[in-house]
């Protein structure tokens, strides 16, 4: 009796994927380099406009307080740049979108929205590379030990998914450019300045303490000052810190594929 051969079929579904996952990863790459990199090359002096807020704030605060809040001064610039660099792509997107009509391209081609977002993402952060390099210099200058490289890694992975993908659903929504800075004025403040990022949580009354941690970036400041070796509240953890990441880091990414408006009808 002849037996027939084993179908091959499953290797080369596997071979199939790898090679998706490849093309994504290039598509990523190109788009990253094209609004990234080639700017940056064009315009080197953006590196400097985008480090402007953060650096500012750390530098006001260090001075108004003799150096007695750095920790907040230290991890509040880093939630804000992170923050910023994140809710950025929303403005981009949208003057990609109404002003060079650079999106009708890639909604023509085969690459996917999620794909586009992640591509502008990294373009973000490579503008604010050499400020977040600054700022962890000095977060393992005040306080942190190497110990906390994966965690910090972690803290600036998590706000960037959950901010960049905050920022892509809000463009995808947007139809003027002057009501996306308006809006993603308004998100970046509600992020950074009215929550207890620069400042302690218990400067707040007690009600007000609790509502706090329903926002992302009170979790993050206190991860960061939890990596300087500072005093966090009793009340938190880190791991609480982690799981709230996470949440609003998965939540931001499914409504940015679910909801974010990628054809126009």
């Amino acid at each position: 009796m002849i037996f027939p051969k084993k179908s091959n079929c499953k290797g080369i579904d596997i071979l199939s994927k790898t090679n998706s996952l490849i093309f994504i990863f290039y598509q990523i790459l190109i788009i990253a380099y094209t609004t990234g990199i080639l700017w940056l090359r064009r315009n080197p002096l953006s590196l400097i406009f985008s480090a402007i807020t953060p650096f500012s704030l750390l530098f006001v605060l260090y001075i108004i307080s003799d150096g007695q809040y750095t920790q907040f001064a230290i991890s509040g610039s880093l939630v804000m740049a992170l923050v910023g660099y994140g809710l950025a792509l929303g403005q981009d997107i949208t003057y990609y979108k109404t002003e060079y009509k650079i999106q009708d391209m890639f909604v023509a081609s085969p690459v996917a929205p999620l794909t586009y977002m992640t591509g502008l993402a990294l373009s973000e952060i490579l503008f604010g590379l050499p400020a977040l390099l600054i700022l962890l210099f000095l977060v393992f200058y005040i306080g942190g030990t190497l110990v906390y490289i994966p965690l910090l890694i972690f803290i600036i992975l998590i706000v960037w998914i959950s901010t960049s993908s905050m920022g892509f659903f809000l463009s995808s929504h947007m139809l003027y450019m002057k009501n996306a800075t308006q809006i993603i004025s308004f998100v970046n403040i509600f992020l950074t300045i009215l929550p207890p990022v620069f400042y302690s949580i218990s400067k707040l009354p007690e009600t007000l303490q609790y509502a706090s941690y329903l926002v992302p970036t009170t979790h993050a400041s206190l991860m960061i000052q939890y990596a300087m070796g500072f005093d966090t509240p009793q009340n938190w953890s880190l791991l609480i810190g982690v799981s709230v990441q996470l949440v609003y880091a998965m939540a931001f990414l499914i409504l940015a594929k679910a909801r974010a408006l990628w054809r126009e009808t």
